[in-house]
């Protein structure tokens, strides 16, 4: 009767626990490889199989670039001059826009779902994760309930070089930044940072 007991006590526990894990918040299923193949015998919590042992195939995008910043040199006033990737498991932004000008300079940073911001609304969902290629729909509201736009953000790493692309027809191609985005290094008369902002 002991014994029973404490298994009871064991297995409620266990089921307390687990239900305490953060489930994976961007609709890309981390027991699906890069390929495709389903690998039922894995969980799917907000993990990257990246490491020793995994090879690439469960190495997704946000994993592999965390932290690297792109520029884009010959667009560099744009509103996509600077960009940052950031993975889940260290913040909730994924993505940070830099400007940096010698008058003023801005970032901001997009996460997941739903935002609100100013009187803004908008919604983003992951549609590719997969280690060179990351794809994501950016819903846009604005102050109303019904989306006023809709774009799908491309992102794909070929032969060291980021490639950009958007069903608005934009096009940008980014290489990895040299540049030091601390906040003391940058020669800015001011620095807006906005909602999600990751300077360093």
């Amino acid at each position: 009767m002991k014994n029973i007991f404490l298994l009871l006590f064991s297995f409620t526990i266990f089921s307390c626990i687990k239900s305490d894990i953060k489930q994976f918040e961007s609709g890309v299923d981390p027991t699906i490889d890069a390929s495709g193949r389903q690998y039922d015998f894995l969980e799917a919590p907000l993990i990257t199989y990246c490491g020793p042992g995994w090879g690439r195939k469960f190495c997704r995008f946000l994993a592999k670039y965390e932290g690297t910043i792109w520029e884009d040199s010959e667009n560099y006033h744009s509103d996509f001059s600077d960009i940052k990737f950031s993975n889940f498991n260290n913040n909730r932004y994924f993505i940070s826009f830099f400007n940096l000008d010698s008058a003023t300079s801005f970032c901001e940073g997009w996460k997941l779902g739903e935002t609100n911001y100013n009187g803004k609304k908008w919604k983003i969902e992951i549609k590719k994760d997969q280690e060179d290629v990351f794809w994501f729909d950016y819903d846009y509201y604005g102050s109303s309930n019904e989306i006023e736009y809709s774009i799908t953000y491309k992102y794909e790493v070929i032969d060291g070089l980021l490639n950009f692309s958007s069903t608005d027809g934009k096009t940008f191609i980014y290489k990895p930044s040299q540049k030091n985005y601390s906040k003391d290094a940058v020669n800015t008369g001011e620095i807006i940072e906005l909602d999600g902002c990751l300077f360093y």
